[in-house]
């Protein structure tokens, strides 16, 4: 390597470590906690490593409800963090089973007080626990990685057998992120049909009047979003509508900027001796401007579609009863449920993936 290189490389070094730390650890962080289980595993260690070798055809031997009933006992022990630990458990559980909610701390009182072997106690404690799809969903939910949050963000679960059935809030969960898809799409489009006179007035305006609109588009970023929201609730009432003005008005700098610099980097010229030749205004916009715009258009896009994807301030102000996935995603967070947390945003973030697929092809020469 070239001195040069190498220097260059050095000075590039701490750009990049704030890049990986910045943006790819905490995408690696919402992955693993929405592909991750954590609820039952800490609970029932003792019965989880006995399913380990179970070959899920029929009900376990002695073993398992031996190791249950230890784990139950243990917890029953362990007083306030135990009785927190065995909750979480059940509530996992119940995702699967919904039975499985008020038999998990039944079965540990009940069998405490049960004077019979500690396998037949946990049968007399409950007759769940002689199904086998009881102790499918408990294996299942002991694993260390799975796709249950990721499916119960879109309100699907796993049956027994292996297959997909659609639960309760199915349609609902999948109707909030659909909507939310649905504002992301009707902002872009609004930030591009208001981009555009601005962009080329930008563009086509002399260097000193170019210089002060492009600050004077900028300046609303600086406001930031909740101040843009609260500024705008007088005006427009609260309602999904509302926020979605005052998403497509807070982003629309990001759209006029890439137009505006390749509109400017191309010239008037073109579209000019286009007109000049006879050809109608539509045709100019249709077959030379557009053409010459695409690339700050493709960047706009991507742009914005990934930030109105992910604005959740100014819905929130707005209409605190958003019908949106940004504030399911906001609720679970306050809520202390990171694993629906970071399911609802890995399913926010791969929509921007055909945005970044659109940004590559704008970009490519």
């Amino acid at each position: 390597m070239k001195p040069d290189s190498f220097r260059a490389a050095l000075l590039a070094a701490p750009l990049a470590l704030l890049v990986l730390l910045g943006a790819v650890a905490p995408l690696g962080a919402l992955l693993r906690r929405g592909t991750g289980e954590t609820e039952v595993a800490p609970a029932l260690p003792r019965t989880l490593r006995v399913l380990r070798q179970w070959d899920g055809n029929s009900l376990p031997d002695d073993m398992a409800f031996e190791a249950l009933a230890a784990d139950l006992a243990a917890l029953r022990a362990a007083g306030p963090a135990g009785a927190e630990a065995m909750a979480r458990a059940a509530e996992r559980l119940a995702a699967d089973v919904p039975a499985l909610r008020e038999v998990l701390p039944g079965t540990a009182e009940r069998a405490e007080r049960t004077r019979t072997t500690r396998a037949a106690a946990i049968l007399v404690a409950d007759p769940a626990w002689g199904e086998r799809e009881s102790w499918v969903a408990l294996r299942r939910a002991g694993q260390a990685m799975s796709g249950f949050h990721l499916l119960s963000a879109i309100g699907l679960r796993i049956t027994a057998e292996g297959g997909l059935e659609d639960g309760p809030r199915g349609p609902h969960a999948r109707a909030l992120l659909a909507r939310g898809l649905c504002a992301a799409v009707l902002a872009v489009l609004g930030c591009l049909v208001l981009a555009w006179p601005l962009a080329r007035w930008i563009a086509e305006a002399p260097p000193r009047r170019a210089a002060i609109l492009a600050a004077l588009t900028v300046l609303p970023l600086f406001s930031g979003e909740a101040a843009r929201a609260v500024g705008w609730a007088p005006l427009l009432g609260p309602g999904p509508e509302a926020g979605l003005v005052v998403t497509t008005l807070g982003l629309l700098p990001l759209m006029v900027l890439p137009i505006a610099l390749v509109l400017h980097r191309a010239g008037p010229r073109l579209p000019r001796a286009a007109a000049a030749l006879g050809l109608s205004p539509r045709k100019v916009f249709w077959r030379i401007s557009l053409p010459l715009a695409r690339r700050g258009i493709a960047v706009g896009c991507a742009v914005v579609f990934a930030q109105a994807l992910g604005v959740f301030i100014a819905p929130g102000l707005l209409d605190p009863e958003a019908p949106l996935a940004a504030g399911a995603l906001a609720v679970a967070a306050r809520g202390g449920d990171w694993g629906q947390a970071g399911a609802l945003a890995v399913w926010l973030l791969l929509p921007v993936l055909p945005a970044a697929f659109l940004l590559r092809r704008g970009l490519r020469g």
